[in-house]
């Protein structure tokens, strides 16, 4: 039996180990040796003479061979791919001919630059303040202390109602009470018609030319640029999720053939994505947009996902039974500031880590730079509280159960305990560790303020080490000191608790609105490759800013309009109390045609009645 199933192992395997290109800079030597050996021998192995069994144990060397020395050639191969894939996971093998495995220096700025260029690129990313370890550190340290003594203080005073504990002692944060402000939507937007999504885009285009950013793909040839409408018609196609061929079926005055040529040779993730940032500079420029951000000098942003099935195969869609029963899916993660605008959105697999990708909208936009930055629990991770902290970026995400996070803290635990607090950290991070690879830390994180590789590309890479990367040991150090003082800050302060409420529902309605613009194919998904995917989230996320932009130019024309300044401040608080993201008043369903001079089909209803189909 154990034959048989080498047999079949060997003979799935066999070719994707002769395809690999391990890197010679491989710390597993011996392994090294043994994948060249095997595919030195395009894996025909059959006597013991010179075969590499150093990377096994001395039992598994043992088992290899039988009784009279002959080689198991069967359980060898079974073991060397073992071996393989456990050494690719742990880092030790990494693979050149791999996107997802090569060694994690080759994603980073190349350690030769940075060896020689180091101050420079650090005073690039905006991180001189953090060049030494010990000041930021000692800095850190300070502030922890202060936010610890200051909340501990304020709980013992009777300040802080929030905090309350159970009869263990261990400590607990009652949920802030949310007082809705009904607002009348009806006397904001139009009530006496609809507005078709055409006319929408139309609009925005005539403001801000964002169709001057898809541009054709060619070079040796540009041929004549095609109609407007055919750029608006392969938008809707693509973000509604009706696809570009159906979508022609539906439209009057659009050719299948011009349509589909417009959508292969003008549409790209790039140039997408340039067409928001224009749409975007456009709206953040208005007046109104200014006053929807509690604070005029600090921008909080939101970010989410939401799950989506695709009902193609797809080589992106995962399965998962939670979200998509027997189906296989996606995650489109969305960046949302205060005024309604999305400013990033990605796609990935929904078997992902959200938290990969945080970061990426953060720091690969150019039009939204925000202050502080709140995610749900799925956000979250250590390694990104300490990269936005050296970003300057407060990182906010909402826990859903915030008392269960652990503190940490750089001083022993027993400090705070012999000061009497009630609530202090339990454990201490490891201070040696987190200095000795400082300077990888600061070498990550320009990497991604420098734009050499996505956060998203580095923490998945990071993530994949079956054993603990010492960079992401020192990573998670570092983000659970920024951690416990946000915690801290979170549990004492009742405007940022606020701040993070209120930024996590701005975005929970836009993807209602996102949801409601992807309409066609009982929104489950029709695009099979990343490309086509992030064409479409792209397209959906220019529709949604089109749509946002439109509503701030109604409701500041109704400003414009009002006479009196107190009537004006009055119609400000109003407008300031509802979301841009509103769709009541657009026709998000296309228009039906009941003009006269149709030539519908007629059927034959008496030769289909006479049909037999008795065999």
């Amino acid at each position: 039996m154990l034959e048989k199933n080498a047999s079949k192992l060997n003979g799935k395997v066999s070719d994707i180990v002769k395809a690999l290109i391990p890197s010679s800079t491989s710390s597993g030597k011996d392994i090294l040796a043994a994948v060249r050996y095997y595919q030195e021998k395009n894996g025909s192995i059959i006597s013991r003479a010179a075969v590499p069994t150093d990377f096994l144990g001395m039992e598994q060397q043992q088992r290899v061979l039988t009784t009279e020395g002959k080689l198991r050639t069967g359980l060898y191969k079974v073991l060397l791919f073992q071996e393989i894939r456990d050494s690719i996971k742990s880092g030790v093998l990494p693979i050149d001919s791999s996107y997802d495995y090569r060694s994690f220096d080759e994603y980073q700025i190349p350690v030769t630059v940075w060896n020689k260029e180091k101050e420079k690129l650090i005073e690039q990313a905006g991180l001189t303040a953090f060049a030494d370890s010990r000041k930021t550190l000692l800095k850190l340290n300070e502030k922890l202390n202060a936010q610890i003594k200051l909340t501990n203080e304020r709980i013992e005073k009777g300040s802080n109602k929030q905090v309350y504990f159970d009869p263990a002692g261990d400590w607990h944060l009652m949920k802030d009470k949310r007082l809705e402000e009904v607002v009348d939507l009806e006397s904001l937007y139009p009530q006496e018609y609809v507005i078709p999504l055409v006319e929408v885009l139309s609009t925005v285009q005539n403001a801000t030319g964002f169709i001057s950013t898809f541009i054709h793909s060619g070079i040796d040839h540009i041929p004549k640029r095609p109609d407007e409408n055919l750029f608006f018609a392969a938008i809707l196609g693509f973000g509604c999720n009706i696809g570009i061929r159906k979508f022609s079926f539906m439209s009057k005055g659009i050719r299948t053939s011009s349509l589909e040529t417009t959508s292969l040779q003008y549409f790209s993730p790039e140039t997408v994505i340039q067409a928001n940032d224009k749409v975007l500079a456009f709206s953040n420029d208005l007046p109104l947009t200014e006053h929807f951000r509690k604070d005029a000098d600090f921008i909080h942003t939101s970010s989410d996902g939401q799950k989506f099935d695709v009902s193609v195969a797809s080589l992106v869609a995962s399965p998962s039974f939670k979200y998509f029963g027997n189906g296989r899916g996606v995650t489109m993660y969305s960046f949302l500031d205060e005024a309604g605008q999305l400013f990033y959105s990605t796609v990935f697999s929904a078997a992902e880590p959200e938290s990969h990708y945080v970061l990426d909208g953060l720091t690969h936009n150019e039009v939204i730079i925000p202050n502080a930055h709140s995610t749900d629990t799925h956000g979250f991770s250590e390694p990104v509280f300490a990269v936005t902290g050296l970003l300057g970026i407060e990182f906010r995400p909402r826990f859903a159960r915030f008392h269960h996070q652990q503190l940490y803290s750089i001083d022993e635990a027993r400090t705070y305990r012999e000061l009497n607090y009630k609530i202090v950290p339990g454990l201490k991070i490891n201070l040696v560790h987190l200095e000795n690879h400082w300077d990888d830390i600061l070498r990550l994180v320009c990497t991604i303020k420098l734009g050499y590789a996505k956060a998203s590309t580095l923490f998945r890479r990071l993530n994949s080490y079956s054993k603990q990367h010492p960079l992401y040991k020192a990573l998670k150090d570092l983000g659970r000191l920024y951690k416990t003082v946000y915690i801290y800050q979170y549990m004492d302060d009742e405007l940022i608790r606020k701040s993070v409420s209120g930024s996590l529902s701005k975005i929970e309605n836009s993807n209602n609105f996102s949801k409601a613009i992807t309409v066609g194919n009982n929104q489950e998904l029709i695009w099979a490759t990343r490309k086509e995917q992030l064409i479409a989230e792209g397209c959906k996320r220019l529709i949604a800013n089109a749509l946002n932009t439109y509503n701030l130019l109604l409701l500041s024309e109704k400003l414009v309009a009002v006479e009196s300044e107190h009537d004006r401040q009055i119609l400000l608080k109003k407008i300031l109390a509802t979301s841009t993201h509103s769709w009541a008043h657009i026709n998000l369903v296309g228009e039906y045609d009941f003009s006269d001079g149709k030539d519908y089909k007629i059927f034959n209803l008496s030769s289909i009645m006479d049909l037999n189909l008795a065999p």
